[in-house]
C-alpha cells in the first residue's frame, strides 16, 4: 500500500486515479495551488519590489507563473469544486485547500469561510507562484492563524523557481520558516516539486537544519526521490533526519507518470531497511493524516473546526 502524499489536480480526477491506481496507490493527497495568470498583472507589493530592481529577473519569473498557470484546470483553484468532485471517488482521495495570500486579507477571510463547509484539513501555499513574502505579508498570517487555531496542516512550496532567476531562490529559501515555526504552533510539510539538482544539495541543507530543529517539520519527496535515495548528499540527508518525517509524493502529472514511476523506483531500490520504505511510503502519512483527523481506515473526516 502506497499513500501519495502529493497530486495536482489540474487534470481530470478519473485519470489521476487511474493511472496512479497501476502503482499499487490506495490514497493520493490532493494539493491545489490558488494561482490564476490574470492575477499576476494586478498590483502586488512583492512583484512590484523585484520589478524595480531586477526588471530581466522581474519578467522571467512572469513568464515561468503565466507558462505554469495557464494550463491548470479551475480544480486548482476552486475549493469547493475540488472538493466536491473529489468526494465521487469514495475515500481515494483527500482535498486540501488552496489560498492566495498575495490577493489580500479581505480575500483570505472570504476563502476561509468558504472552508467552513468543506471542513478540509489543511492549507497549500506556494510563495513562488502565488508571489507573496511568507513573512511580511499580513494576509499570510491570517492562513497562519487559522491553520494553529483548527489544527490544521499547512503545506509550503517553496518551488518551483525559474532556474535562472537567482532571487528567487534565495528569496525563498527555507531559513524563512524559523521565523515562522517559531510564531506559530504548526504541523508542516515542505514540497521540493519542480527543483532542480543543482538547487537540490544548499536546498536540503537548509531543511535538514529545520527539520532537526522543529519536530514539526515533514517534507514530502515530490521530484527529488531519486536524488534523496540515490545520490550521496541525499542519503546523507536522509541519515541526518532520519525516515520518519519523510513522506512520498509522486507529483503527478505535473510529472509525467514515467518520472513518478522512476521517483518511486528510486525509493524501492534504495536498499533502505523494509521497515523504513514502509515509514516513506505509508505509514508516515498515515500518522500525520490521522493527526489531521482523518480516519485512514474508515475514510471519515472528523470535524475538527472549532
Amino acid at each position: 500500500m502506497i499513500i501519495d502524499f502529493h497530486a495536482c489536480p489540474s487534470v481530470d480526477l478519473s485519470l489521476i486515479k487511474n493511472r496512479l491506481s497501476l502503482m499499487k496507490v490506495t490514497r493520493v493527497v490532493l494539493q491545489p495551488i490558488d494561482a490564476l495568470p490574470l492575477f499576476h498583472v494586478l498590483p502586488n507589493d512583492f512583484f512590484r519590489k523585484l520589478s524595480s530592481e531586477d526588471p530581466y529577473s522581474a519578467l522571467l519569473w512572469s513568464k515561468f507563473i503565466l507558462r505554469l498557470t495557464s494550463m491548470w484546470s479551475p480544480r486548482m483553484y476552486d475549493n469547493v469544486k475540488l472538493w466536491h468532485e473529489a468526494s465521487h471517488y469514495g475515500d481515494f482521495f483527500i482535498s486540501l485547500a488552496s489560498i492566495n495570500p498575495s490577493l489580500g486579507i479581505k480575500y483570505v477571510y472570504e476563502k476561509l469561510n468558504e472552508l467552513e463547509g468543506l471542513n478540509v484539513r489543511g492549507i497549500v501555499v506556494s510563495p513562488t507562484l502565488q508571489l507573496f513574502d511568507p513573512v511580511s505579508t499580513r494576509a499570510f498570517r491570517a492562513v497562519l492563524e487559522y491553520v494553529e487555531k483548527n489544527d490544521m496542516l499547512l503545506i509550503m512550496h517553496l518551488d518551483p523557481c525559474p532556474y535562472n532567476v537567482n532571487v528567487c531562490f534565495k528569496s525563498l529559501m527555507p531559513d524563512i520558516l524559523n521565523e515562522i515555526l517559531e510564531r506559530y504552533s504548526i504541523n508542516l510539510v515542505l514540497s521540493a516539486l519542480g527543483i532542480s539538482e543543482g538547487m537540490a544539495y544548499p536546498w536540503l541543507e537548509r531543511v535538514a537544519k529545520i527539520m532537526k530543529r522543529y519536530d514539526r517539520v515533514y517534507m514530502e519527496s515530490t521530484g527529488i526521490s531519486c536524488i534523496l535515495f540515490n545520490t550521496s548528499m541525499g542519503r546523507g540527508f536522509v541519515k541526518s533526519v532520519g525516515t520518519d518525517r519523510i513522506l512520498y509524493g509522486g507529483g503527478y502529472p505535473y510529472l509525467r507518470l514515467g518520472q513518478v514511476t522512476k521517483n518511486l523506483n528510486c525509493i524501492e531500490s534504495s536498499g533502505l531497511p523494509r521497515r523504513d520504505l514502509e515509514s516513506i511510503l505509508y505509514d508516515n502519512a498515515a500518522y500525520l493524516l490521522r493527526d489531521m483527523g482523518i480516519d485512514i481506515e474508515s475514510g471519515e473526516i472528523e470535524n475538527k473546526i472549532n
